[in-house]
């Protein structure tokens, strides 16, 4: 991380941290200054040496392994801009990251298990970016996408539309449409519908932990949460959700001062003038023992998204008897969390302890995650 923007980080959560003793401040003020973080998260995310180059262009990019150690090190393959919905100025864009293990004897790429002579399916992620619900692009999370990529999964990174043109649930039926594009094209990508899992930061893990909480919920609860009428074709699309971690995410919109419109933006009001769409936002009042497993990964020190959140989600969840883990991320605050490798290595050792072993042996899989580490 350039000491520029490393002076720059610290600076930033210095001066949202500096009021941690003020607890009804913290509760406020996670969705201020979302722009200023996503310019530097969008400038660093993909470790360019280029401090503010323009996203890319729509485009299909390779990055080939070693010859002599496919067996353990996969490459990549990048598709841009592709659709995964109508909806317009590019939010319904994707980009998919695909694993390469070798060329076939046509010079295609060949996503393919060579001991076993027979095309594979590849465990896939959903990644959702962050930015308040009101800024971010997929290609913020094009590190995260490479890394799981590298180690077997394929990746599949999303816009969504933003706040406030787009109030909520606009987003979360965004990472819904998503999940029933990656049914559709399964088998043009090899995608395995059997270990789907589902990745975001910030914003992002919001949407995630909210897609997976509810996904076991009854249509009357469900509702209050979408735009698609009950008999959507789409609904019967969804993949199960094998899986999620999310990064730094708030989960409780509860907590919010009766009259404060900091959230207005993008859930359409304060508290007390739709308590019901606090409720439907808010992952915590739908934690179950039949969620899904869940990894949070949180830095202690952030004053955007307070920490104690994700530690109260997870006290829901034992009240329960749901699976949800804390990873604490000591003295990081929002942004640093998330530049931060470890939330890297972390979320990638979720992943491959529970969607990486159903056609892989844990040494293969082992041998895979440990001649790829994660780069500060």
């Amino acid at each position: 991380m350039p000491p520029i923007f490393q002076l720059a980080a610290v600076q930033l959560d210095d001066q949202l941290d500096g009021q941690l003793d003020d607890q009804r401040f913290r509760k406020q003020r996670f969705c201020r200054t979302f722009g200023v973080m996503v310019v530097i998260l969008s400038a660093l995310a993909m470790g360019s040496t280029v401090a503010w180059a323009a996203p890319p262009v729509d485009s299909v990019v390779e990055s080939q392994p070693n010859a002599d150690s496919l067996s353990v090190s996969l490459g990549v393959r990048k598709i841009s801009g592709v659709s995964y919905s109508d909806q317009p100025d590019g939010a319904g864009l994707c980009d998919v990251f695909l694993p390469i293990v070798s060329k076939d004897e046509t010079g295609q790429d060949a996503v393919a298990d060579k001991n076993a002579g027979q095309q594979r399916r590849w465990p896939v992620i959903l990644i959702v970016h962050g930015g308040g619900w009101a800024t971010g692009n997929k290609w913020t999370m094009d590190r995260h996408a490479r890394q799981l990529t590298k180690r077997g999964f394929a990746s599949v990174a999303i816009n969504y539309r933003l706040a406030p043109a787009f109030k909520f649930p606009a987003q979360l039926d965004d990472v819904r449409t998503a999940m029933a594009w990656i049914s559709d094209h399964a088998d043009e990508h090899h995608f395995d519908l059997e270990r789907v899992g589902l990745f975001g930061y910030s914003a992002g893990g919001h949407l995630v932990s909210l897609a997976a909480t509810l996904a076991d919920e009854p249509w009357s609860t469900v509702k209050t949460t979408t735009a698609w009428p009950k008999d959507d074709p789409r609904w019967k699309k969804l993949p199960k959700i094998k899986a999620v971690c999310a990064g730094g995410p708030p989960t409780n919109f509860q907590a919010m001062p009766l009259d404060n419109t900091s959230l207005a933006y993008f859930l359409g009001g304060s508290r007390r003038e739709i308590p019901h769409v606090y409720q439907a936002a808010s992952p915590i009042c739908f934690v179950s023992q039949s969620d899904p497993p869940l990894k949070i990964i949180h830095g202690e020190a952030d004053g955007i998204v307070p920490f104690e959140g994700s530690q109260e989600f997870c006290q829901a969840a034992d009240l329960c008897n749901g699976e949800v883990s804390l990873m604490a991320l000591p003295r990081n605050g929002h942004l640093l969390a998330f530049l931060n490798s470890k939330l890297t290595q972390g979320m990638l050792a979720f992943f491959v302890e529970r969607l990486g072993t159903t056609d892989q042996t844990p040494v293969q899989i082992q041998r895979l995650f440990n001649s790829n580490p994660v780069q500060p």
